[in-house]
């Protein structure tokens, strides 16, 4: 079904729909805050599931209890996670049926028992600025090459949408000619092009990888499909599932994340809290995240792990924004504050993505959705394709987002790993204190 009356956050409308027809039966997703509605003068600033919360192991009696005393008609019961993996989270996921959310959560915190929403994590957030979508691109590809033995002997995992078939076609990703030095990509191959045809969001996972190896192109990169609705999960599912992908490969070098999630209150998701617990365990391991595309300074998660006490060091977590085509200044969608660590290009890149047919499924915008007026010229939130018209891709696209500044961040700290023979936290602890430069890529940019 589609939403009527979009009103001014037309593209949050679009997306929530599209992850709705993406979830699993039995569950909705719905924006908040409190009040936002198509056409409300409540901004959405995020979603999260329909009659659900999640609550520690440790509260969940007492939490039933309460929320069975609360005005509803079904009865509270745990829906997540599955029974086999009880033993390895420390939240739950309760349905709490019609009481709503907001309701129980608010209750069971006056009561001093955490709760909060289940958010949605995506790889385009929401209100994701009327353009960015990708388009056709013949090259050159961006960010130029480096070294070709840049980040060899590096382990990077990508957690994304996963790789489009056929990927190995593009020479960056593929391993190097007779060279062991530079191994082929891997990954989950689930981003699948039906028929010819592109969906929202396929290729997004293949774009970072091969902004990563462009940048680092000799780096170990492992492709994870950590998103497989509409570029959405549950956060307490993705949490899991980082964890899953992580034991079974290995804990890497860098993790590179883009995608993440505005809050309620602006809390930390307690559905990635195991995840962060067990981060700080691997000092080998720096998770570098995206800011988000929002345009505004709340905090961006896991991004915004940066500014929290458990990266007092600085170096566990690096939280990227994304500047502009011409390297003069941030760029219009970007996130920015003091969460943000570093800022690198992420306007109009170009790299791999899959061939076929895509359909642009938003507004078109002629002004951009932060300002009456474009913020500069060339701002990216103006966008030229409107819904319903078509483009042809054969394996490039352009495209911008903070989740493709991420990947540079990312390759540079492998890069640098393997030059200096340094881990990845001292290597992003240069980079944190300006001692190793992201690159200027605006003379490339096209």
């Amino acid at each position: 079904m589609t939403t009527p009356d979009p009103g001014g956050d037309a593209r949050f409308w679009a997306q929530l729909d599209m992850v709705n027809a993406a979830l699993p039966a039995g569950l909705r997703a719905v924006a908040g805050p409190e009040g936002a509605a198509p056409g409300s003068a409540v901004e959405p600033a995020y979603a999260e599931l329909d009659g659900h919360v999640l609550v520690r192991a440790q509260d969940l009696e007492r939490a039933g209890n309460m929320v069975a005393d609360l005005p509803g008609e079904a009865d509270p019961r745990v829906v997540w996670p599955p029974e086999d993996d009880a033993g390895r989270v420390s939240v739950r996921r309760l349905y709490v049926g019609d009481r709503g959310a907001r309701l129980v959560a608010d209750t069971l915190g006056g009561q001093r028992v955490p709760a909060t929403p289940v958010h949605l994590v995506s790889v385009a957030g929401v209100n994701l600025c009327p353009g960015d979508e990708p388009v056709p691109s013949s090259g050159p590809v961006l960010p130029a090459p480096g070294p070709r033995d840049a980040g060899a002997g590096v382990r990077v995992t990508v957690l994304d949408t996963g790789l489009v078939p056929g990927y190995l076609d593009h020479p960056w990703l593929a391993a190097g000619s007779g060279d062991p030095a530079i191994p082929a990509v891997e990954g989950d191959v689930t981003d699948e092009v039906a028929d010819g045809v592109i969906g929202p969001y396929t290729g997004h996972g293949t774009f970072v990888a091969g902004v990563l190896r462009s940048t680092a192109p000799a780096a170990d990169v492992r492709v994870h499909r950590t998103f497989p609705y509409a570029g959405a999960v549950p956060e307490d599912e993705l949490g899991l599932a980082i964890r899953d992908a992580l034991a079974t490969h290995g804990w890497p070098d860098i993790v590179s994340l883009s995608a993440g999630t505005r809050s309620r209150d602006a809390a930390a998701l307690l559905g990635l809290a195991d995840f962060m617990a067990e981060l700080t365990l691997h000092p080998e391991t720096v998770l570098v995240a995206a800011a988000g595309n929002d345009g505004g300074t709340d905090p961006f998660w896991p991004a915004a792990y940066a500014a929290e006490p458990v990266n007092a060091s600085g170096d566990l977590v690096v939280s990227v924004g994304a500047l502009r085509e011409d390297g003069q200044g941030r760029a219009c969608f970007s996130n920015h504050g003091g969460w943000v660590t570093v800022y690198a290009p992420g306007e109009r890149l170009v790299n791999a993505f899959a061939s076929g047919t895509y359909t642009y499924g938003y507004p078109h915008s002629t002004s951009c959705r932060h300002s009456d007026t474009p913020l500069y010229a060339g701002c990216t939130c103006v966008a030229a394709a409107k819904a319903g018209d078509t483009a042809t891709f054969t394996g490039l696209a352009r495209w911008s987002g903070t989740s493709f500044a991420t990947p540079i961040v990312a390759g540079l700290i492998a890069a640098r790993m393997s030059e200096a023979g340094i881990s990845s936290r001292q290597a992003a602890a240069e980079l944190v204190s300006g001692r190793l430069s992201v690159p200027d890529l605006s003379g490339y940019l096209r």
